[in-house]
């Protein structure tokens, strides 16, 4: 029996066995996606290294003080939108915005949780009791967390300016205490051997600068799970513009990129390009929430996809 067979007997197995369980075809690193439970496992050949993350997005946190009465006005819209009680995603419940997110972080505990991953839109302006809230609730869960913006934690409807400048005030301004000393726009942390790269493309673009950045990273030896708030696009081969050729040198090289997590589309979906899936999670604010789970791959597995 050669390699291939092989696997696809091991995989066909595993299908059988898990059966609402999705897996990619041909693969090197394996995803089992459970899209009932809001869970995968990502199997990756050559490591050792075991790490749990949840994935948290488009939360809108939408806290009012009377010190930011004057700025609320700009927010009023989106305000009134998000802080009444809102219909849980799957359970016959409602909740407001910050139960759910209280719910989504006592599950990450109780799951033992070992990194959060948050990919914007986890304030619904930028205020910053909305950002202090969101901070303190973090913090008492004590477990680490990386963050990216949405264009919604740096923007109050009405005010003036370009999406680059509103973007580059507003985490001088408020969001700086969610990104804990990082750069906001790119940044890499090795976390348990891996590479987690996080693309602010908030403004719906990259820029060259980011984009040399993924290729110093690409040049490292960890295996990349890159995150941002907006879902890239891998159909669109022939366009032009920064995000398309930003998705292609991701799709060229999804051997290395094992995996992405982004927000903004308030959905559950997942799609594989290559080697790479790209997961987005539904929104935080109807109370949902997505765990990976990151573990070797088995022996005999690993053994076919050298």
């Amino acid at each position: 029996m050669n390699r291939r067979n092989f696997l696809a007997g091991v995989l066909a197995a595993l299908v059988l066995a898990l059966g609402c369980w999705t897996v990619n075809a041909d693969p090197k690193v394996i995803h089992l996606v459970n899209s009932r439970n809001q869970s995968a496992t990502i199997l990756i050949p050559g490591t050792t290294n075991h790490l749990k993350l949840m994935h948290i997005t488009d939360a809108h946190i939408s806290v009012s003080v009377e010190q930011e009465a004057a700025m609320l006005k700009q927010g009023e819209r989106m305000h009134k939108a998000y802080t009444g009680t809102r219909r849980h995603f799957s359970q016959d419940v409602s909740k407001t915005t910050f139960a759910y997110l209280d719910d989504v972080l006592q599950r990450a505990k109780k799951e033992h949780v070992e990194l959060l991953l948050l990919t914007g839109d986890i304030v619904n302006f930028p205020s910053p009791a909305s950002v202090e809230y969101v901070c303190d609730r973090l913090k008492k869960t004590g477990i680490p967390w990386l963050y990216i913006a949405g264009n919604h934690d740096w923007h109050y409807e009405g005010l003036p300016g370009t999406p680059e400048s509103l973007r580059r005030t507003w985490i001088e301004k408020s969001l700086l205490p969610l990104y804990q000393g990082r750069n906001p726009l790119f940044y890499s942390e090795v976390i348990q051997g891996i590479n987690f790269v996080g693309i602010d493309n908030s403004t719906l673009t990259v820029s060259q600068e980011q984009a040399e950045f993924l290729k110093a990273q690409l040049a490292r030896p960890e295996p990349i799970i890159l995150f941002s708030h907006i879902p890239y696009r891998f159909s669109d081969e022939g366009k032009n513009g920064e995000m398309a050729t930003f998705a292609r040198t991701l799709a060229a090289n999804s051997s290395k990129v094992i995996a992405i997590f982004a927000g903004h589309i308030h959905q559950s979906t997942f799609s594989f390009t290559g080697n790479m899936c790209q997961y987005t999670s539904q929104a935080c604010f109807d109370g949902s929430s997505f765990v990976a789970e990151i573990k070797p791959a088995p022996a005999a597995t690993a053994a076919t996809s050298k």
